[in-house]
Order: structure tokens, then C-alpha cells, then sequence
């Protein structure tokens, strides 16, 4: 598939899945050319990275910050493009964040 429908595809699931959520393109050193998704639920927010070359495939990496606030550490995940939403439901199901930031969230 290509990189602009798989960018579609990801942004319609989390639309359709989330309460608030956001979708932009940038460029650093570190990642190259690359998407950042943000999605809300439930009190939590949760920052996607992927670099764009990934998005050309249908099995890709991606990286999520454990702590959205400080964007400090990255956790590294696998996904399909069908599998993405399920992958990223269960980050906020099963509260897979930095202990900080959970307890700051549930003050």
C-alpha cells in the first residue's frame, strides 16, 4: 500500500476509536521524515512516532513515549496497519505508561 493511504487508514481507525485526536508531519535528526499521532481516551494521551518509510509497508515499527509530558522515553511496538488499533487500545488498556505519569493523570 502506499504511504498516503496507510496514513488515512491509521488516522480514520484512531478517529473512529478515540476522543480526541491529532495528526502531523515532521522531521527531526533522530527520526528522519516521519508522522505524529496524538490520541486521547479516557484521561490518558498517548504520542505515536513513525518514521514515513515504515508507513509504506503493511508491517511497520512504531514508537509511543511512556510519558507524553516529559517525552522521555520511547517504547518501540510492531503492528500491522489492520492491527495498529488494537495495539494502541491496548497501551491504554493495560496502562502500559510510566508510573509518573499515570500518577500524575490520576491526581
Amino acid at each position: 500500500m502506499s504511504l498516503k493511504v496507510n496514513i488515512n487508514k491509521i488516522h480514520s481507525e484512531l478517529l473512529n476509536n478515540f476522543d480526541e485526536v491529532e495528526i502531523y508531519e515532521k522531521a527531526s535528526l533522530e527520526f528522519g521524515e516521519y508522522v505524529e499521532l496524538k490520541a486521547t481516551y479516557e484521561n490518558k494521551e498517548i504520542i505515536i512516532v513513525v518514521e514515513k518509510r515504515q508507513l509504506e509497508m503493511d508491517k511497520f515499527l512504531w514508537s509511543y513515549y511512556s510519558n507524553p509530558k516529559t517525552k522521555n522515553y520511547l517504547v518501540e511496538r510492531s503492528s500491522s496497519i489492520d492491527g495498529i488499533i488494537e495495539d494502541v487500545k491496548d497501551v491504554f488498556n493495560k496502562n502500559r505508561f510510566d508510573e509518573e505519569y499515570l500518577k500524575e493523570i490520576n491526581k
